[in-house]
C-alpha cells in the first residue's frame, strides 16, 4: 500500500519519505534512505519498535523540529528546512499534504550552497575555538582562543600541550567536561572560573576571577569514533561578577526587609506566600515547616471568612495601594499562627513588579494595633458609664434638665423645679425662668464655652439673692440637646473646694493623656516622613552605583550606601527609644551642637544635596548648642534642607543660609533659601498645615511643615514664614532656652 501512495504521490524518482499526522516515517524510499543512513522501506510504528520520528532523523541535524515545520505549513508559509548529510550533501526537504499523511521530497542543493573559508570563519568566531585530540592533545586553536590562554595559562596552547596532564584543569572542572563528551560522545556545557588575571585601573591593579562559559562536543569520522575534541569558550566575567553584586544588594534589602519594626508578607501573583519577615514571624508565633502546603490568600479558609482573599484581588486587578483595618479572631485558625487571640491590624497592601519573571506579585505591611484600638474602646465605656451614673444621681438628690443650645427645655426632673421655685413647662426657656443665668453670668458664660467645645463644663456660683451656692455641670449630648446638672452645695462648700481641687488634677491628668497621644502620633508622623527621604537616597545612590562604569567610584557608593544605612538604622532606633519613654509627661532633651546635627542630616541626604547642587551655609557662632530633643531637631532641620532642594528654582544654583542668635531669653533660628517662594497672601494661613502642598511638586506630601511646627510647638516654641514668589523664604523658628 505503501508503495502505491509513494507512485501516486511522485511524478519522478527522487529522494523522498512518507510520515503521518505525528511524524512518524512511515516509508522510505532508496535515494532518501542513503541520504538519511536509515534502512529503506515500510515503517510501523505499533508493531516495530525501531520506527522513527522525523525530529530523529532530520530535525536534530537540522535544527527544525516536527511542530515547528508542520506551523510553517498551516500558516501558508514555505515549509521546508534545509539538512547536512552524512554523505556531504546538503539536502533541502519540502513538505507537502498527501491525503491524510505528508510527504518529505528531497533535493540536492550542495552546488547552490556558497563556499566558506573554515580558517576565516573561525578567526571571526565572537567565541575562542580550540581543537585537541581524543587523547586531550592541543592541535590548533583560534585567534581568540590563544588571547584568553595568554592571559590565564600561555602553555595551553601549545603545540603538544595535554589537557589532562594539567592538575588545576582537574580541579576547576574544564576535564570533567572533556571526560563527559568522550563517554557519551554528546556535547557538554559549563561555566567555570579557570584563574585569575591582573585588571589595572587608574595605576591600581587589582586581581579579578576569570569566568568562562566552555563547551566541549566531538566530531566523528564516518564509523562514528571521535576524531577530534572541540572547545569553545566565551568570557561571561562581567556577568557574573555583575550578577554577584546583584546578589550583594539583593541580600542587603533582604536584610532592611527582615529587621523591619513591622510586619512584612509577600504574595506571588497566584497568592501563595513568598517570604514573611521577623517581625511577622514573631507575631505570628509559628514556625513553618517547609514539607507543609504553602499558605495560599485566595484559598484559605480564614481569609475567605474575613475577605482577606477579596482585598489581594483588587490589588491585583487596579494595581492600587489599598490600607485597611481589619478585626480578625486568630483562635479560629490554629494552622498559620499561634496568637489564639483577637487582634486589630493595620493592612497596607500594595503591588510590585517582580525583576526577574515580570509577575505582579503583592506586598503587605502588617502593624498590629490592638492596643490603640482597646484603649478606644475603654474610653468610649468610660463615657457610656459616665452618662448613666449622671442619670443615677439625677434620680437621687440632684436637679437635671435637658434643653436645646438656645434654653428651650424638653424636660426638669422635680429637684430641678424645688430649685426654680414652680413647676417647669416643656418649651420653657430656662433664662426666662432664672434671669439670674442668663447675660454676663458664669453660668452664660460656661453654657456658650461647653457649646462651642462640644466638651462638658463643671462649676459653682453663688446666687445671692437665693444665698445659695449651685454646682452645674453642662453636658453636650450627641443628639445635639444639653444636659444640665444642679446640686445645691451651700452646707458643703468645705467639700464643693475639695471636689473642684480634684476636678482640676483630672483636667491635669486629661491634658497629659491628650499630650502623649499627640506625641505618639508625632512619632509615627516621623517615622513615615523621615525616612522616606534616607530611603530615597538609597535608591538614588544605588542607580548612581549602578550607571558608574569605575570600579573605584563604584566602591565609594558602596560606602556610602552603608552609611546611609548606619544612619536609617541610628534612627530607628533613636524612634524605638523615645516610643519606650512615650509615658513621660515630656519629651527627654540634651545638648545638641546645631552644627553636628546638620552634618549628620547632610550625611542622610548626601544624594539629593550632590544632585541638587545645593550650597549650604551657616552661621552659629552667636547660638551654637541648644538643649532639645534629638531626633525633633534632625527632623526640624532635615525638613529645612528637603524644602530648599525640592522648591528650588532652574534659573540659579540654589542656597540655603542657616543662622542662630539669643534674643530676649529665646534662640532664634532663621533658614533662608532662593528657591520658588509662595504667596504669603493666598496660602500663609495653610503654609503649616497637614498635607497643605503650594506648588506642583509630584514629591511634595505636604506634612514636612506641619511636623516641623507641631515639634517647635510641643517645646514651647513657635514658628513663622516670610516669603514673596520668585525671591525665596524665610523660616523664623523660636526655641525656648529653659
Amino acid at each position: 500500500m505503501m508503495n502505491a501512495i509513494m507512485g501516486n504521490a511522485l511524478t519522478k524518482v527522487i529522494p523522498a519519505l512518507l510520515l503521518d499526522l505525528h511524524g512518524n516515517l512511515l516509508y522510505v524510499n532508496k535515494g532518501a534512505a542513503g541520504w538519511l543512513q536509515i534502512p529503506e522501506g515500510e515503517f510501523h510504528r505499533a508493531a516495530n519498535v525501531s520506527s522513527l520520528h522525523f525530529d530523529d532523523v532530520i530535525g536534530k541535524l537540522a535544527g527544525v523540529y516536527w511542530p515547528m515545520l508542520c506551523h510553517l505549513h498551516v500558516m501558508g508559509r514555505n515549509a521546508c528546512v534545509d539538512m547536512y548529510c552524512h554523505t556531504h550533501q546538503w539536502v533541502k526537504w519540502q513538505l507537502t499534504v498527501v491525503g491524510e499523511h505528508f510527504l518529505l521530497s528531497g533535493t540536492d542543493i550542495t552546488n547552490l550552497r556558497p563556499v566558506v573559508d573554515s580558517y576565516s570563519l573561525l578567526q571571526a568566531l565572537p567565541c575562542g575555538l580550540q581543537q585537541f585530540t581524543a587523547e586531550g592533545i592541543h592541535c590548533c586553536a583560534n585567534g581568540l582562543q590563544q588571547n584568553i590562554w595568554e592571559e590565564i595559562d600561555p602553555a595551553l596552547s601549545r603545540p603538544g600541550y595535554n589537557l589532562f596532564d594539567e592538575p588545576v584543569f582537574q580541579e576547576t572542572g574544564l576535564c570533567e567536561l572533556f571526560e563527559e563528551v568522550l563517554s557519551t560522545k554528546a556535547s557538554a556545557k559549563k561555566e567555570i572560573l579557570l584563574g585569575y588575571r591582573e585588571h589595572s585601573t587608574n595605576g591600581v591593579i587589582r586581581i579579578l576571577p576569570s569566568y568562562y562559559d566552555a563547551t566541549v562536543f566531538a566530531v566523528m569520522d564516518e564509523q562514528g569514533a571521535i576524531k577530534t575534541l572541540q572547545l569553545m569558550m566565551q568570557d561571561i566575567t562581567d556577568k557574573q561578577l555583575a550578577f554577584r553584586r546583584l546578589e550583594k544588594s539583593a541580600r542587603l534589602l533582604d536584610l532592611i526587609i527582615e529587621h523591619l519594626p513591622i510586619g512584612y508578607i509577600q504574595f506571588d501573583h497566584f497568592g501563595f506566600v513568598r517570604r514573611i519577615n521577623h517581625t511577622q514571624r514573631e507575631f505570628f508565633q509559628y514556625d513553618y515547616d517547609e514539607g507543609e502546603a504553602p499558605f495560599n490568600i485566595m484559598s484559605d479558609p480564614f481569609s475567605r471568612l474575613y475577605g482577606l482573599d477579596e482585598l489581594f484581588m483588587h490589588v491585583m486587578a487596579d494595581n492600587k495601594v489599598i490600607r485597611v483595618e481589619k478585626q480578625l479572631d486568630f483562635s479560629k485558625d490554629s494552622r498559620w499562627t499561634a496568637q489564639s487571640r483577637e487582634v486589630w491590624l493595620d493592612l497596607t497592601l500594595f503591588p510590585l513588579r517582580d525583576p526577574v519573571d515580570k509577575q505582579q506579585i503583592v506586598a503587605v505591611l502588617v502593624n498590629d494595633i490592638t492596643d490603640k484600638k482597646q484603649e478606644q474602646q475603654m474610653r468610649n465605656l468610660l463615657q457610656r458609664n459616665t452618662e448613666q451614673l449622671h442619670l443615677f444621681f439625677d434620680a437621687v438628690d440632684m436637679g437635671y434638665a435637658t434643653m436645646e443650645k438656645d434654653g428651650t427645655l424638653s424636660f426638669a426632673n422635680r429637684k430641678a423645679e424645688q430649685m426654680a421655685g414652680r413647676q417647669i413647662m416643656e418649651g420653657e426657656n430656662i433664662f426666662d425662668i432664672m434671669p439670674e443665668l442668663g447675660h454676663a453670668t458664669p453660668f452664660k458664660a460656661r453654657f456658650s464655652a461647653a457649646l462651642a467645645d462640644c466638651v462638658s463644663s463643671s462649676f459653682s456660683s453663688y446666687f445671692p439673692r437665693r444665698y445659695k451656692w449651685y454646682e452645674f455641670l453642662i453636658t453636650p449630648m450627641r443628639d445635639g440637646t444639653v444636659s444640665v446638672f444642679i446640686r445645691d452645695i451651700t452646707d458643703s462648700r468645705n467639700m464643693q473646694k475639695d471636689l473642684f481641687r480634684a476636678n482640676k488634677q483630672l483636667n491635669k491628668l486629661n491634658k497629659s493623656l491628650v499630650n502623649q497621644n499627640q506625641q505618639l502620633e508625632d512619632f509615627a508622623h516621623i517615622t513615615s516622613h523621615n525616612l522616606r527621604a534616607p530611603i530615597a537616597n538609597l535608591k538614588a545612590l544605588m542607580q548612581m552605583h549602578n550607571d558608574s562604569v569605575s570600579v573605584s567610584e563604584r566602591q565609594q557608593y558602596l560606602a556610602l550606601l552603608q552609611e546611609v544605612i548606619f544612619k536609617i538604622d541610628e534612627t530607628l532606633n533613636d524612634l524605638v527609644d523615645v516610643v519606650q519613654i512615650r509615658k513621660n509627661v515630656d519629651v527627654e532633651t540634651e545638648p545638641l551642637m546645631l552644627s553636628e546635627r546638620l552634618q549628620y542630616v547632610k550625611d542622610v541626604l548626601f544624594a539629593d544635596i550632590e544632585k541638587s547642587g545645593i550650597e549650604l551655609t551657616t552661621n552659629f557662632e552667636h547660638a551654637p548648642m541648644l538643649e532639645f530633643p534629638r531626633l525633633y531637631l534632625d527632623s526640624i532641620l532635615q525638613n529645612l534642607v528637603t524644602n530648599a532642594i525640592r522648591y528650588r528654582t532652574l534659573e540659579h544654583r540654589p542656597r540655603l543660609h542657616l543662622s542662630s542668635w539669643l534674643e530676649n531669653g529665646y534662640m532664634i533660628l532663621t533658614a533662608e533659601d532662593n528657591g520658588l517662594g509662595i504667596d504669603m497672601e493666598r496660602f500663609g494661613h495653610k503654609l503649616f498645615g497637614f498635607r497643605k502642598t503650594f506648588h506642583k511638586n509630584k514629591d511634595a506630601k505636604g506634612i514636612g511643615l506641619f511636623i516641623t511646627k507641631t515639634q517647635v510647638e510641643a517645646m514651647g516654641g513657635s514658628i513663622r514664614a516670610e516669603s514673596t514668589p520668585g525671591q525665596g523664604t524665610k523660616f523664623i523658628i523660636t526655641f525656648k532656652t529653659e
